[in-house]
């Protein structure tokens, strides 16, 4: 969790690696989910939530570690998963789902990057596509 000279990391807490290996674990179904709900959310919260993150940031200094979340998250919808049931997949539409949910993914992995950092509105903005998704098919 603490990186060079003291520095939070963030991609390196052990709530993110249960987060990424919950990613690998996502089935089109709740790609799918993810995606309509963070498009159902307002831009306005969006914008809103994505302000409180960089406030977030600029106050604790975690700029540079939010910035490697968002890019840990990314990464992800562009590879292949680690998961045994995914290792073979060549299903276009599946890896085009991945991409396509990149938005809410990113927000996901800030929210539980960030925790208890931000505040409880922007938090939900953040994580509700993720937990929507995620709580429907547990």
């Amino acid at each position: 969790m603490w990186g060079r000279r003291g520095r939070v990391s963030l991609v390196d807490a052990p709530e993110m690696a249960a987060f990424f290996e919950q990613l690998d674990h996502l089935r089109e179904g709740q790609l799918l989910a993810m995606r309509a709900a963070w498009r159902a959310t307002g831009r306005g919260d969006h914008e809103d939530a994505w302000a409180a993150v960089r406030a977030v940031g600029a106050r604790d200094g975690l700029t540079r570690e939010i910035d490697r979340v968002r890019n840990k998250a990314l990464a992800w919808t562009t590879r292949s998963s680690n998961s045994i049931p995914y290792l073979n997949n060549v299903d276009r539409a599946w890896h085009e789902l991945k991409t396509e949910a990149g938005e809410a993914i990113v927000d996901a992995a800030l929210a539980v990057a960030l925790g208890g950092r931000l505040d409880e509105g922007a938090r939900d903005v953040l994580i509700g596509p993720w937990l929507r998704a995620t709580e429907a098919a547990g």
